[in-house]
């Protein structure tokens, strides 16, 4: 009975955090677990249909944009914001920061525990392996792994066209209820 109305509070501060949160845009059929920290979320673009796994940790300042259908794993880390730290100004970094927009395209399957660092723009269709550090853009359909992250192979573009012109999708997230 105690772990009913705990969860009960754990799923109500969830809805409550995510109805006070401002985003840049908000599509259709987000879903976003719970334990998410967005930072300046007002610079944060969320498309129709994606997934944002539990215990997102998303500093928009630059910008970030996740385009229509991409599912994310537990625990991703994207900043879009970097301090200065090349020009000894104050240590260990100065104060002003550079802001690098983050573009995650449509269809893209992210995994769990990944690091996005600004300036990134993952191409449609790209998936990235769980644990990865991303620190440089990767074009359509890459499927990419590894600290720093590099390309593992390539999918078949004109098959994933295909699929997005069928509509065929691995899931259907207006069925998935999972918060």
């Amino acid at each position: 009975m105690v772990l009913k109305i705990l969860n009960y509070w754990e799923i109500l501060i969830h809805k409550l955090k995510l109805k006070s949160t401002t985003f840049g845009h908000k599509g259709y059929n987000v879903q976003i677990y719970k334990g998410f920290n967005f930072g300046h979320s007002e610079h944060l673009k969320i498309h129709d249909n994606v997934i944002i796994g539990i215990n997102a940790h998303i500093n928009a300042h630059g910008g970030v944009t996740f385009k229509s259908g991409t599912i994310t794993g537990p625990d991703l880390m994207i900043y879009s914001v970097n301090h200065i730290f090349d020009q000894i100004e104050a240590i260990p970094f100065s104060n002003e920061c550079i802001k690098k927009e983050v573009i995650i395209g449509q269809n893209c399957w992210i995994g769990g525990r990944v690091f996005i660092a600004p300036g990134v723009n993952l191409g449609d269709g790209c998936i990235v392996a769980g644990g990865s550090v991303v620190s440089k853009s990767f074009p359509a359909c890459s499927v990419i792994g590894g600290n720093p992250a590099r390309i593992l192979k390539m999918r078949d573009e004109e098959k994933y066209v295909e699929m997005c012109k069928k509509s065929n999708y691995c899931l259907d997230i207006t069925r998935n209820k999972h918060k």
